[in-house]
């Protein structure tokens, strides 16, 4: 008799060790912080400036 009854429950425990490391591996890789993307949703963007273009006269042959 081990630690762990059956092998599922030790698959069930290292794989949420992984998960919670994979967690962090992104987290520590990120460039900028979740504080920092949330706060740069929250500024509003300028209404882009209407672009026209000119007519343009038919051309005739």
């Amino acid at each position: 008799m081990g630690i762990f009854p059956d092998r599922t429950s030790i698959i069930r425990l290292v794989g949420a060790v992984l998960a919670e490391q994979h967690d962090e591996w992104a987290e520590g890789r990120r460039y900028l912080a979740l504080d920092v993307l949330g706060r740069s949703r929250l500024t509003a963007l300028p209404d882009p400036p209407e672009v026209t273009t000119p007519q343009l006269p038919a051309l005739s042959a």
